[in-house]
């Protein structure tokens, strides 16, 4: 029997056997191969619906608008979608290695490029770049992968990651900008969501894991026979009031609970990626919003109000015989149903607030300008020994400046941007220039433009200036890429740059008591990140030749990501280390790894 005998449907049978894959080609590869093998072969691997399941494996985050027109395009041809996101793979895996390789403001002009014309279309092929492959000095023991490590693959990851950040960012700038204008009830769960974007998480999945828990709800619903159907509980009072504790009562049961002493000042349990998993103990705002936004979805209408002592939600029927009420999702425990007329009064008691304000729902402005709030108020009131790693403390502090530049057209708050803009390099333009800037008056327009337009130019600047160690005329005895020890403070650094003597301020010159050091200010001073992720500058005086120990290792690229800007490897000698350059560090300082590899053979001090 020939190949051409087999029955058309049965190639097309075992083809649908081949298993859709997150991360690898291989299935997608046998489909392409027979597509090139015949004609009978191609007409079986052309099949639509084989390649729907592995179109939708690897491809979980999209662009709304983008996906129906491809849709349109395509006449919903499952091979010719997957064909045109791979081919936008492509690209965006071509722009990635040119920002990686290069310096400057090219690589701000790609990233603005990436969200422009592809936005969370790129966001997959960005996320397995930003997961791929480490070295091995890297992997954590006992833990295989047998991939290939791909050239670069450090600042690949790290710039993989600061490219879906950017992303994330300019959508959630984007979706906020929207409410100044049309701030409606069904905003709410969307716009809170992208408080997460800040730190990289898309908002489309706070909005499944809100979806699942409706589902789950129901579920519950069923198993203690509640009422599901809307026409019933909405006309019922005391079945809407059965409807909207049993909502509490099944958010406790999946671990939704009141945070309480410390934990209640714990900073993950602001944003709804966290709230949502590791930080279900949490606050009332975000209570009342997985609260409001089940409740909508179950066919409760549902609205957060934005009480002064807690945030509370207010339940409203169609039918004018079943008044309003309150529900308390933080204090359901004790009392979760709370009506206007006997129990508010007494909460506004407590809280020393005048009983006759008017209370009115909340808009999704007013609750994100709370949320704000309630993030600054956590980075002043951290439980000792739980404060958060300094990249999700970054990241919070973001996500609050933003919203308050955006509703609030505060100066301040933009000012503070600027000034930690440097570890979010490549939001400048397409999240700043192209999605903040047109929310602004053209007062902080200016303002804004003005500094970005400094940072681009210093970035260029940056690009053209080289640190040749021939040009040198006082020695600098160490390198970048040394891992060191603070003589004084017995941190670990990293050094990423140095200069031949101190080139701070005289301000943070007579702070740090530079002069007082046995070479004073005239000395080189070395660039470094500690091990928590902070930027040091750092005397040579002060630098001790360090290793590192296995668990720091694995934890480089967690606790101080920007270290994956500048290095690639790492090799240690002895008690000595240094990490391998990456190529921006190399072109910066294009001695510096043959010196460092001389050291750390030569064992010279």
């Amino acid at each position: 029997m020939t190949i051409r005998e087999l029955p058309f449907d049965l190639y097309v049978q075992i083809l649908e056997q081949l298993t859709p894959l997150t991360d690898s080609d291989e299935s997608i590869i046998v489909l392409i191969s027979c597509l090139k093998t015949s004609t009978f072969l191609r007409a079986a691997a052309s099949v639509s619906r084989l390649w729907e399941p592995h179109y939708r494996a690897r491809y979980t985050i999209c662009d709304p608008a983008k996906e129906q027109s491809r849709k349109r395009s395509t006449g919903g041809d499952w091979r010719l979608m997957y064909f045109e996101r791979r081919r936008i793979d492509l690209e965006t895996l071509e722009i990635l290695l040119k920002i990686v390789m290069e310096r400057g403001d090219g690589r701000l002009e790609r990233a603005r490029e990436v969200n422009t014309k592809f936005s969370f279309d790129a966001w997959n092929v960005l996320e397995n770049a930003a997961n791929c492959p480490l070295p091995d000095t890297f992997r954590e023991p006992g833990v295989p992968d047998r991939r290939p490590v791909p050239p670069h693959a450090v600042p690949l990851r790290f710039w993989a990651q600061m490219l879906l950040g950017a992303i994330a960012r300019s959508d959630a700038v984007c979706t906020w900008g929207k409410l100044i204008s049309n701030d409606t009830p069904q905003s709410l769960e969307l716009s809170f969501a992208c408080m997460s974007s800040f730190f990289v998480y898309p908002p489309m999945k706070v909005l499944s894991q809100l979806e699942e828990l409706a589902t789950l709800c129901k579920i519950y619903f069923i198993e203690h026979q509640i009422p599901l159907d809307t026409d019933e509980f909405t006309s019922d009072a005391g079945k809407l009031r059965l409807v909207c504790s049993s909502i509490c009562d099944f958010l406790w049961s999946c671990g939704f609970e009141a945070a309480d002493g410390e934990r209640f000042h714990m900073l993950q349990n602001r944003f709804p990626h966290l709230f949502l998993t590791t930080h279900q103990a949490t606050i009332p705002i975000s209570l009342v919003y997985i609260f409001v936004c089940i409740a909508r979805k179950m066919g409760v209408t549902a609205a957060p109000i934005d009480f002064p002592s807690r945030v509370l939600a207010v339940v409203s029927s169609p039918h004018p015989d079943v008044s309003e009420f309150f529900v308390d999702v933080f204090g359901s425990r004790t009392q979760a149903i709370l009506t206007l007329h006997d129990d508010i009064p007494r909460f506004l008691i407590q809280a020393g607030i005048p009983t006759n304000i008017i209370l009115s729902r909340a808009s999704s402005t007013s609750m994100l300008l709370r949320a704000s709030r309630n993030v600054l108020a956590s980075v002043s009131n951290f439980p000792v020994g739980a404060a958060a790693p300094e990249v999700e403390l970054h990241a919070a502090i973001y996500a609050s400046l933003m919203i308050n530049v955006i509703f609030m057209d505060d100066r301040g708050y933009l000012l503070n941007i600027m000034r930690h803009i440097d570890r979010f390099l490549l939001d400048l333009l397409p999240v700043l220039v192209d999605s903040l800037t047109p929310l602004l008056n053209p007062h902080l327009q200016e303002q804004l433009t003005m500094h970005c337009k400094a940072i681009m130019e210093e970035e260029q600047e940056a690009a053209t200036t080289s640190h040749p160690r021939s040009a040198l005329t006082r020695e600098v005895k160490f390198f970048v890429g040394m891992v060191f020890k603070h003589a004084a403070h017995g941190y670990v650094g990293y050094v990423y740059g140095w200069d031949p003597s101190c080139a701070a301020d005289e301000d943070w010159i007579r702070e740090m008591d530079v002069d007082f050091l046995s070479r004073g200010r005239h000395q080189p001073f070395y660039h470094a990140l500690d091990q928590s992720g902070s930027l040091r500058y750092v005397a040579e005086d002060n630098i001790r030749a360090t290793s590192l120990e296995p668990a720091d290792v694995h934890r480089i690229f967690t606790d101080a990501p920007r270290a994956g800007m500048y290095f690639e490897d790492l090799t240690q000698v002895n008690g000595r280390a240094r990490f391998l350059l990456s190529p921006e560090l190399n072109a910066s300082y294009p001695d510096d790894e043959a010196f460092g590899d001389r050291w750390l053979r030569q064992g010279e001090d």
